[in-house]
């Protein structure tokens, strides 16, 4: 009998499978016009495979405008419908066995003039697609937590990384612009959207490349966007919320604090937001864009390259104190007028106590610098921005973008600077204290006018930049030496004034002309006429006591620079299939005269350069891209590398200029690719950098018998640098446990000169890591682990090749409990090896709880601790020409903060549960 029943069941089975095999979709369907009242025949319609991009079938539509794709197997398809007059729609079906018959609803075309782009999904959306060069990803598709912000949301996106500066990468490629529904929400702070903005307002989150209006010379001309797409729901109303929290005193002398104020009012034409921001803790938030404004990038070498391992995450520069406050406003005007206005007042303070050890490599001998430094720095600045964008007509589009700022500083920089022997047997201490105040002006403006025309593709652009810059410095230099072999002491005390600035005026002109289907030719003519000054007086002590009045001639410069530029470009585009060709070449001529006002120097250049450039693009399909790029870039020194002026602001460190540097002439070659698969969430992405510069510039430092310093900027041959990274991630068990391997190898090759000697130093750097997040409704987890290994050598002494390595461990969680409360911990041990000093292991625990409350659930009081185990420092090491530093900053480690926050919208409900999309 049982046997009876399992022939049975298994016949069964058999039946139902066969008649599963059996059911094939039917997709059908309509192609009309925008109006819908007129019929477009002889389109072609396909059907590609999503899980694999394949091309399973493909059809054109009969006289009456209809198509049949019958016999597919089930499965979820992306339908393209193109035609040489109409713009090209996408449609995609998700087939099921309960739905195979698919009669789609009339699919309108756009004529190709109006450039139109829009897409369809029926029955459901994928969470993941191309739209066209765009990256869309749907955000409700990805699960967040209650109150989540943007950078939550941000975080949960396959591909997408962001680190706790607010740096964002997206395939290996860096995020260079963030906007909000296609604008720029704040000028260029964006962490004042990802870490504000709401999670739930938002309805996809786009990434394209865009054109880089502000590319420098060298800079790739394409930049990676990140927009922000608000649902409607979003668009209307008003959002906001308030946070304070603070640790009441009992953690420090101070009390830590952290300040929050946010308030949007959406409507369909205009937006209003409004931010202040406050806190003394290492979550001072300061934007990655922000790091160079306020001074706190690390120290560079005369590559440009910086070699350094860090042992903190978060705030590495010292004890800092900040306030942002802001307003945003944009406005359609009209249908053909569209503004936008942000104002945003920035004030720091940064309190930097350090200690580093320097060994220097010389030919025949090393000696050691133990430093030790107080640097104290408050800038304050009031920034405004504005964007007018009028459609003159249907195909012409003016934009006028005025932005200027004024900007205040203070710093005083005080550094003991201890110089040892082999034996390490102190010889010479100095003592430099540096101050200023400083004021500025800056301001940069531009109108750009763009023109289409009928046919397609061609295109004219013009534009019009003004750059104006003018800053103000008044302070002093006081260093004490003390000679420990002799007992001879020296102080030497100096006022200095420094006044500089510059106008700069830019034209800028683009036409691209489409020969046929698959050529298009493009001329562009670049034009800047500027000058520039730099007034820099030093004066010596007086014959009376604290009078500053003998001018000393050796650190005193009056300097104008007038600069003018031309270069043309031309380049062809060809186009086959999914293959994008484009070579070109430009001429560039520039001529800069150098005026040495103060003692009548004149120093004239006429610099010209061919520059060719190539690239190659290849999309497979949808989910894949394959770009390689080849440029040329030239640029010459700058003022200060010539004029022929001491800055003693180091007098340990003394830099001279050189009349007869030469331009640099650099060849770069980039390579990059990316893979998605829809339907299983895995995506890879790999990429390279690769570039050789004749005529670097270089370093000529020449040590006196005590290793004090005197540089001077030359031209080298032979810089190189070279890097190749991939990554990526696979996931398994329906999404809920992903892989994301990473791999990186740099090689950097930098010469200079140590006492007229040459010194060529290679640094291999090596590092790979693997993290595994698993993700279930309630709980989500990070283990991940990273090993970096750094190898410098030296040619001038094989004793400087001293490699050394970094290995961090990372355990993240959120933890979504019952009766509202919520886990978050992020746990961190970082082991340093191959140090010469500071080889510390760090172990960091930061956890934090939260408790909602209020029927809205918007209420929310939290607990949390930074830094649990008192661990946090900040360790560094930089490879520099002949030189290894190591460095230790003090920063705040230990601190408890009780936070509570509320957050408020015009609908008074709680934030609900975004939906799974299957």
């Amino acid at each position: 009998m049982k046997k009876q029943y399992l022939f049975l069941l298994l016949l069964f089975f058999g039946l139902s499978l066969q008649d599963v095999a059996a059911q094939k979709m039917h997709i059908s369907g309509r192609i009309v016009d925008s109006t819908g009242a007129k019929v477009i025949p002889e389109a072609s319609v396909m059907a590609i495979r999503l899980r694999d991009s394949v091309l399973v079938q493909f059809t054109r539509t009969d006289a009456s405008g209809k198509f049949e794709l019958s016999n597919l197997a089930i499965d979820s398809f992306q339908v393209f419908i193109e035609h040489k007059n109409w713009t090209t729609r996408s449609v995609y079906i998700m087939g099921s066995k309960q739905k195979f018959e698919i009669q789609l609803p009339d699919i309108r075309l756009f004529p190709k003039i109006q450039e139109m782009k829009e897409i369809t999904v029926s029955k459901n959306r994928n969470s993941i697609f191309y739209n066209g060069d765009t990256l869309v990803y749907v955000a409700d598709s990805f699960h967040v937590a209650e109150n989540a912000v943007v950078e939550d949301l941000l975080k949960k996106l396959p591909g997408i990384k962001v680190e706790d500066n607010g740096s964002i990468t997206s395939q290996g490629k860096e995020i260079s612009k963030v906007l909000v529904d296609g604008d720029e929400f704040f000028g260029s702070d964006p962490t004042i959207a990802t870490k504000n903005l709401a999670a739930k307002g938002v309805e996809s989150v786009q990434v394209y490349e865009k054109k880089n209006e502000d590319a420098a010379a060298g800079e790739d001309d394409k930049i990676q966007v990140l927009d922000l797409k608000l649902k409607d729901e979003a668009k209307r109303g008003y959002f906001g919320k308030v946070a304070a929290a603070t640790d009441f005193g009992q953690t420090s002398d101070k009390p830590f604090y952290e300040t929050e104020l946010l308030y949007n009012k959406f409507s369909k034409k205009t937006k209003i937001s409004v931010f202040m921001l406050g806190s003394n803790t290492p979550k001072s938030n300061f934007g990655f864009g922000d790091m160079n404004k306020f001074g706190l990038d690390n120290e560079r070498n005369s590559s440009g390259m910086t070699f350094w391992d860090q042992s903190s995450r978060s705030n590495t520069s010292g004890i800092p104190k900040t306030l942002k406050t802001g307003v945003y406003y944009n406005d359609r005007l009209s249908d053909k007028v569209k503004m936008g206005f942000n104002y945003a007042y920035y004030e720091s303070q940064l309190q930097a106590n350090s200690s580093s050890q320097t060994q220097y490599f010389l030919q025949d001998s090393t000696y050691f610098t133990k430093d030790s430094a107080r640097n104290y720095s408050s800038s304050s600045s009031h920034r405004f921005n504005l964007n007018l964008a009028i459609d003159l007509d249907s195909l012409t589009k003016l934009e006028v973008k005025p932005t200027v700022s004024f900007d205040k500083g203070i710093t005083d920089n005080r550094t003991i600077q201890d110089f040892r022997d082999q034996n390490f047997a102190s010889y010479l201490t100095t003592n430099v204290d540096n101050s200023y105040d400083s004021k500025g002006i800056t301001s940069n403006s531009e109108a750009i006018l763009r023109r289409k025309f009928a046919k397609k593709d061609r295109e004219f652009e013009l534009k019009y930049i003004f750059d104006y810059k003018k800053n103000e410095s008044v302070g002093g230099l006081t260093n004490q030496t003390n000679y420990l072999s002799s007992g001879n002491d020296s102080l030497l005390e100096q006022r200095k004034t420094n006044a500089n600035g510059s106008r700069t005026n830019y034209v800028i002109a683009n036409y691209t002309e489409p020969l046929n289907a698959h050529f298009l030719l493009n001329f562009e003519y670049y034009i800047e006429k500027g000058i520039s000054n730099q007034d820099r007086y030093t004066y010596n002590q007086g014959p009376i006591l604290d009078s500053f009045t003998v001018i000393d001639s050796l650190y005193t410069n009056v300097f104008d620079n007038s600069r003018f530029q031309q270069r043309g470009t031309t380049s062809l585009t060809y186009l086959y299939k999914n293959h994008r060709f484009t070579a070109g070449i430009g001429y560039r001529n520039i001529l800069i005269d150098n005026t040495n006002v103060f003692n009548g120097n004149v120093v004239n250049q006429n610099l010209s350069n061919w520059l060719p450039k190539f690239s190659y693009q290849f999309k497979p399909s949808m989910s894949k891209r394959i770009n390689l790029t080849y440029t040329t870039y030239s640029t010459p020194p700058n003022a200060n590398d010539v004029q022929p002026v001491r800055d003693n602001s180091n007098p340990n460190r003394v830099q001279i200029g050189n009349q007869n540097l030469k331009p640099n002439y650099v060849h770069s070659l980039n390579f990059n690719a990316n893979s998605w698969k829809a339907m299983t969430g895995r995506y890879l992405w790999s990429g390279g950098t690769a570039s050789l510069t004749q005529n670097g510039f270089g370093t000529n430092t020449s040590y006196d018998p005590y290793g004090r310093q005197v540089s001077q900027t030359v031209n080298v041959n032979g810089n190189t640098f070279a890097t190749l990274y991939a990554g990526g991630g696979l996931p398994i068990l329906n999404r809920k446990l992903t892989f994301e391997p990473n791999i990186n190898t740099t090689y950097v090759r930098n010469i200079n000169y140590v006492n007229n000697l040459k010194n060529t130093t290679t640094t291999t750097t090596l590092s790979g890591g693997l993290n595994l997040e698993l993700r279930f409704d309630s709980l989500e987890i990070t283990l991940g682990g990273t090993y970096t290994y750094v190898n410098p050598i030296s040619t001038l002494s094989s004793i400087s090749n001293k490699p050394y390595s970094t290995q961090r461990y990372v355990f993240e969680g959120d933890w979504r409990l019952p009766q509202h409360f919520h886990v978050k911990w992020n746990w961190a041990y970082t082991m340093n090896r191959g140090r010469a000093a500071y080889n510390k292991d760090l172990f960091i625990v930061n956890l934090e709880v939260e408790r909602a409350f209020l029927q809205t659930e918007n209420l929310i009081l939290g607990l949390s601790v930074n830094d649990l185990l008192n661990q946090n420092i900040n360790v560094q090491r930089s490879v520099n020409g002949n030189m290894i530093t190591d460095n230790f900053t003090r920063i705040i480690s230990r601190y408890f903060l009780v936070r509570l926050t509320y957050k408020f919208n015009n609908n008074k409900t709680r934030e609900e549960e975004p939906h799974m999309w299957h």
